[in-house]
């Protein structure tokens, strides 16, 4: 499993620029090592567990290697968590295919790096196995180290991305029926409900205090719930995203539906009851990007096991989904790395040609790879490091802060080096930052250069504009 899993994801070995978003958490892992603290210093709506385990991986150093092994190592071990308990109620080959199924399917949901799911579906995985195996003890009324680790991971997996929360409560539901059909007063059973409902929320009410005893609660709350519930949808474009991600889950439904015949008993019903928690998760916020279905693949590959034990279906079965998936696939582009790698080395050199060290703020990303601030040794200007919560109109004033009023506020510093995009990344574009940007660099600023800076995903192009100085002090 362990060879699969390097096999599939090593040519993405050391790219600089995979995806945004892990980029964007990795820069924020690194900066919290300088002493910055998410949401005051960097703004984000992702929980604090998140930037935690980014930071732990900074020990390992800036290489972009370092968070890609780890979340190497990371679906390892959810896809070896999902054989073990699909071995529970199901053969030990069609518990291996299943494992083997989560891993060739990863990247179809652009799991190929390090999105936030690749970390707590592990916890979420490693939860739900404690609780299935917990039933027994739980039915007698004992609260075991198993039922307790399990709220425990589901907690932790909260920390990290705050939708877990509906298969974290999955799991303690279920904790609580089995707790609740013991043979003990009333009073005794609600007690160890209460124990164990403790034990899950203890990680995310850790945090909210630490943030609260600092002075920073109103920030926190805003990042946490506020923000979330005020960004805008876009109907027509979650539509066509939640089209293309059916699509793409299909077979793993197909298998689904051979398997429920199989199934039957307790592991039925807690594997249908866990996916309609992924389910909901997923629904709650209805964007349907790719990666956020990637909850829903533990769930449905544990189910999914039933049918891969099938001596002849099973293993065809995956080797169709093989086809399917790999001919599409980068799993053996090697060249993508290198490229993005030369890329970088060229952002870097042309940030460092126009860049002036004593200038008040030496490096402004309008839109660009944030990683670059850690790159060229730059603080960051503003909180909103981030990209798209500078030029995405959906994200205009979502933080605690004036979008339009913070780009103003930088560039009233006169950056030395800004970089943007010939043509924004993120549309609708939020057209009063684009404007303030557009008028300073063609005002202040000199052209240094424009590097083709390939993603995973998407061609990009980023222009780096130096040497500005404010056309008052010319």
């Amino acid at each position: 499993m362990l060879v699969l899993a390097l096999v599939l994801r090593a040519s993405t070995f050391g790219d600089p620029n995979l995806h945004p978003d892990e980029t964007f958490y990795q820069s924020v892992g690194l900066a919290m090592h300088h002493g910055a603290v998410p949401y005051v210093d960097v703004w984000d709506r992702k929980p604090w567990g998140l930037f935690a385990l980014y930071y732990l991986i900074g020990w390992l150093g800036t290489d972009p290697l370092g968070y890609q092994i780890v979340a190497t190592l990371f679906a390892w071990g959810t896809a070896l968590t999902i054989a073990a308990l699909a071995q529970c109620w199901c053969s030990a080959r069609g518990a291996l295919l299943a494992g083997a199924a989560y891993l060739l399917w990863l990247e179809t949901f652009q799991g190929f790096g390090g999105q936030s799911p690749i970390f707590y579906n592990l916890f979420m995985a490693l939860g739900a196995l404690l609780t299935f195996t917990a039933r027994g003890a739980l039915r007698e009324g004992r609260v075991t180290l198993a039922s307790l680790g399990a709220m425990l991971l589901a907690g932790l997996a909260i920390t990290i991305k705050t939708t877990a929360v509906f298969e974290a409560c999955y799991m303690g539901l279920a904790c609580a029926i089995q707790l609740w059909r013991a043979p003990l007063p009333a009073r005794a059973r609600i007690g160890r409900i209460g124990v164990l409902a403790l034990t899950g929320a203890a990680p995310m009410l850790a945090i909210s205090l630490g943030y609260a005893l600092a002075g920073y609660w109103n920030i926190y709350w805003h990042a946490m719930v506020t923000s979330n519930l005020a960004k805008p949808s876009s109907p027509a474009t979650a539509a066509i995203r939640a089209t293309i991600l059916f699509m793409r889950i299909a077979p793993l439904l197909i298998c689904l539906t051979m398997a429920l015949p199989v199934l039957a008993g307790p592991s039925r019903r807690f594997v249908l009851g866990w996916i309609g928690a992924a389910l909901i998760g997923l629904l709650a916020v209805p964007a349907f990007h790719l990666h956020y279905a990637l909850p829903l693949l533990v769930p449905l590959c544990v189910a999914a096991a039933a049918f891969f034990q099938h001596r002849l279906a099973g293993p065809l079965a995956l080797l169709a989904m093989a086809c399917l998936t790999l001919p599409g696939s980068r799993v053996i582009d090697f060249s993508h790395a290198r490229r993005s790698r030369a890329a970088m080395e060229q952002l870097v050199a042309a940030v460092e040609r126009g860049m002036d060290r004593d200038a008040r703020v030496p490096l402004f990303i309008y839109d660009g790879p944030p990683q670059l601030y850690a790159l060229t040794c730059s603080a960051y200007p503003s909180p909103l490091v981030f990209p798209a919560h500078l030029e995405h109109a959906i994200e205009k004033d979502v933080s605690h802060l004036s979008t339009r009023a913070e780009v103003a506020r930088v560039l009233a510093l006169t950056p030395a080096v800004v970089i943007t995009s010939p043509e924004p990344r993120e549309k609708p574009v939020n057209a009063e930052t684009l404007a303030l940007v557009n008028d300073y660099v063609h005002a202040n600023c000199q052209p240094i250069a424009q590097v083709d800076a390939p993603e995973w995903l998407h061609a990009n192009r980023f222009a780096v504009w130096g040497h500005c100085r404010n056309r008052a002090t010319r």
